[in-house]
């Protein structure tokens, strides 16, 4: 499980999804600063587009534009910042396998 995390001063355009337990200022956390991504995220936390369903919220649909869905998905996120989703726990990077933890390969996916 994880939740939403704003510090203006460390991701200025964006926010943080932090796992439940963790501290979001390492290595756990995952950046969204990109505003297309806004919806996503805000759909997994329950916000919905609009009511037609034609939309994910990232182009027109015959009732919204995309930035006023932009707009609310991003207001959405910060009325329940630090409310807990485990819709959210696919942002977060994953755990390097057992194998990996020690692993010196500069061509590592997993090293840190």
């Amino acid at each position: 499980m994880a939740y939403v995390f704003f510090d203006s001063s460390y991701a200025p355009c964006g926010f943080l999804i932090v796992p439940d337990d963790g501290d979001p200022y390492d290595d756990n956390t995952a950046l969204i600063q990109t505003d297309w991504d806004f919806p996503g995220v805000a759909s997994r936390t329950g916000w919905s587009p609009c009511w037609c369903g034609k939309t994910d919220g990232t182009i027109d649909c015959e009732h919204k534009t995309a930035i006023a869905m932009i707009s609310e998905a991003y207001e959405h996120l910060r009325v329940n910042q630090q409310r807990v989703y485990p819709e959210l726990d696919e942002y977060l990077p994953e755990d390097p396998p057992e194998c990996h933890k020690a692993c010196e390969d500069p061509a590592c996916p997993y090293t840190h």
